[in-house]
């Protein structure tokens, strides 16, 4: 249509981190996200009229309640409010909804173009304090198939069930999880959590995390849970301060004097030169924190502290990486058969750098341990070296160089910052590549053996297109928590709408359309509002907004018709937000999401919540966000929330100063390459159960609902 750049301006960085405040999220918060019901004891009440407003009241949101809840939340006023409040938050219902064009998208589709373009200019040159003023018409009602969201009802005990579940979790949680383990010690006694706390905490980052909460909780018997190594006591100093016990960022230690205390007496008991080597510059300002050369009782720890500050430490993985260079395995073996999981993360380097003879002999070795190599860290390395098999030609010839292929990483730590790797590796012998696969399919079935049986199962198909939910630390807050790269039906209606709100300053939502062969098409945004056929799909925006105040703050809004869209030209739409300027995501308060509509989106409010299909808060401390992928052939969605490059080479960071990441993140969005859940559960299943092809009369069912369930497979399958 036309290209307005003149407004060119740059996001704000963001300011330095605080230290993490941690929230005390209330009982029916947790049930609500946690269980979907509404937390209180059964009570009797017939009143139908008062039963029936607050049904109604509840389907305009897209939920519905079980008979039970509904009659307590009748009969208590307080429960009902506190409950529709966190229901609200849930769809996004809670905000402001008022586009540039109330009468989207209706007007903007049949607007002219030089009123449009008059109304964007003059709304530029006022900082985006000009808005034209039009009459909002009446729109038909919305008569729409929903699929409503059932919340039944629960009491305290199953809190604690949830409180266990994410305990025995054997991968990273979500942030709104920790939020969920802090809100229960809060609501609990510490003499009834200890009896819901596993034997074993599989993944340290969670247990440390408990420890730093019980510390500041006072909980001291919950505090005093077994610590195997040095690493633990700087993800717990890191807890206690406020920072991120991934370690993947460094922080600003500050510890009260009782905190030094217990630190330095566990930390004598359980220090190592090499974990403190793997973390020099973290344990640097942590020793420097804690006052290290004032505790007489802690020598060890000290002799440590000085060999660090002299740099005279020398750890493993310095070894290994000195011994990699002289291409010496016995002395690599040597170090890496004490450290399975690290040997582990290493096999597929090892395997490829060696002549074969010698990588024959390094994977008899690592058979030796792989019994110790944990789960999660089994599933990871499957899914690699299955992907090798399938990439790798038939032919291939060991330490020969093959051809470049893509592989994707998704680094620790709190950003979802996908990284795109393209380059070439060298071939593992395929009968060697077959022997890994084989020695970690058989271990973990091996494994599996010593757990309950499941009897006749069956396994949906569609887990298939969920990845097992391993990496979910940076996972957003939303309607629904679940793995990036999951692929979800989109359904049949006819219309995709994308939203987003914000309060701040300038946030533009945009659509990219893409090819089969993931090439950009074209786009629609702040400064495409319209396509029609010509351009192989129709779709309209609601206009750019470039000033969100509090409390209403702003939004935009996307329709998409699907029908309307040239397969031959596009298969893929990416949903991608972008701060066009101010501070990240998060510092704007920034939600997105999608609904699906039928027709041409024309009936019902614009933004109504019982169509809403996804809501995330913007977690990523970033200034742009792949949301979803959109697959139009296969009409799917592709979950993703990955963080993408900001650019300004046309106008400001746009999808046109971004387009070739777009293609890129495309790409690693295909790519992901991991086990999926019925890949685990089919492994469960060939271990101690028997695969049915129907789902009656199972003993176990595996439905696609363990998608909106990730700590249930991390506690119970990992």
């Amino acid at each position: 249509m036309f290209n307005i750049f003149s407004r060119e301006k740059r996001p704000e960085k963001a300011p330095p981190a605080k230290r993490k405040v941690w929230p005390v999220l209330s009982t029916q918060q947790i049930a609500i996200r946690k269980l979907s019901s509404v937390l209180a004891n059964e009570v009797e009440f017939n009143n139908v009229e008062e039963l029936s407003r607050i049904q109604l009241e509840a389907m305009k949101l897209g939920f519905i309640f079980s008979e039970k809840a509904t009659k307590v939340l009748a009969r208590n006023q307080e429960i009902e409010v506190e409950v529709f409040k966190v229901l609200q938050s849930l769809v996004g219902a809670n905000k402001a909804w008022r586009p540039f064009y109330p009468n989207f998208p209706k007007q903007v589709r049949n607007a002219h173009t030089v009123e449009l373009f008059f109304n964007s200019v003059a709304h530029y040159w006022t900082d985006g304090q000009w808005k034209p003023q039009y009459q909002k018409e009446s729109r038909l009602p919305l008569y729409e198939d929903v699929q409503f969201k059932e919340i039944g009802l629960s009491s305290k005990s199953d809190l604690l069930t949830v409180f266990n579940n994410l305990l025995s979790s054997n991968g990273s949680l979500a942030e709104k999880d920790n939020e969920i383990i802090y809100s229960l010690l809060n609501h609990f006694e510490e003499v009834d959590l200890l009896k819901h706390i596993p034997e074993t905490i599989p993944f340290k980052e969670t247990m440390c995390q408990l420890v730093a909460f019980a510390l500041e909780l006072g909980y001291k018997e919950i505090a005093n849970i077994e610590l195997s190594n040095t690493t633990d006591l700087l993800r717990i100093a890191t807890g206690l301060s406020g920072g991120d016990v991934s370690l993947a960022e460094n922080t600003r230690f500050k510890l009260k004097r009782r905190y030094r205390k217990w630190l330095v007496k566990n930390l004598e008991l359980a220090i190592s030169e090499n974990d403190v080597k793997r973390h020099s510059n973290k344990w640097k300002r942590l020793f420097h924190c804690l006052h290290i050369g004032t505790y007489a009782d802690a020598p060890k720890s000290q002799a440590i502290a000085n060999k660090l500050r002299n740099e005279k430490l020398i750890g493993t993985n310095t070894v290994v990486e000195e011994a990699l260079l002289k291409k010496d395995d016995s002395k690599i073996l040597g170090k890496l058969l004490n450290k399975p999981g690290e040997f582990a993360r290493r096999l597929d380097h090892l395997l490829r750098i060696f002549p074969i003879d010698k990588a024959i002999e390094i994977f008899d070795s690592f058979e030796s341990v792989v019994g110790e190599v944990d789960t999660r860290v089994l599933i990871q390395m499957l899914g690699h070296f299955r992907h090798r098999v399938v990439n790798q030609s038939g032919n291939a010839v060991h330490g020969t160089t093959e051809a470049s292929h893509t592989r994707v990483a998704l680094p620790k730590g709190q950003i979802a910052n996908v990284k795109v790797l393209k380059n070439q590796l060298k071939d593992i012998e395929p009968k060697l590549l077959i022997s890994v696969v084989s020695l970690i399919e058989n271990t973990l079935k091996s494994r599996f053996r010593e757990l309950p049986p499941l009897g006749k199962v069956w396994i949906d198909p569609e887990l298939k297109k969920c990845p097992v939910p391993i990496q979910m630390r940076s996972a957003a807050e939303g309607l629904k928590i679940i793995q990036r790269g999951t692929r979800l039906p989109m359904g049949n209606k006819n219309t995709l709408r994308f939203f987003v709100h914000w309060v701040g300053k300038d946030i533009d939502l945009s659509a990219a359309f893409l090819t089969e062969e993931l090439k950009f098409h074209s786009e629609i945004a702040y400064y495409e509002l319209t396509r029609g056929s010509k351009d192989g799909y129709k779709a309209v925006h609601s206009g750019d907004i470039t000033d969100a105040p509090a409390p209403e703050g702003a939004c935009e809004f996307i329709d998409i018709n699907l029908d309307s869209i040239d397969t031959s030209k596009i298969r893929y739409i990416a949903m991608d937000v972008r701060v066009y300027e101010g501070l990240p995501f998060p510092l704007q308060d920034a939600n997105v999401g999608w609904m699906m509509r039928d027709e041409l989106g024309e009936a019902g409010e614009i933004f109504d919540a019982r169509t809403v299909e996804q809501r995330i808060s913007v977690s990523a401390t970033s200034h742009s966000c792949m949301v979803a992928i959109f697959d139009v052939k296969m009409r799917e969605v592709v979950w993703l929330d990955l963080i993408g490059s900001s650019n300004y080479l046309r106008g400001g960071n746009n999808v046109a100063s971004n387009r070739f990441n777009i293609e890129d993140l495309l790409e690693a969005s295909l790519n992901f390459h991991q086990v999926s859940m019925y890949d685990l559960l089919k492994i469960h299943v060939d271990a101690r159960g028997e695969q049915v092809s129907d789902d009656n009369g199972v003993t176990t069912r595996f439905d696609r609902e363990m998608i909106y369930s990730y700590e249930s497979i991390l506690a119970n399958y990992l």
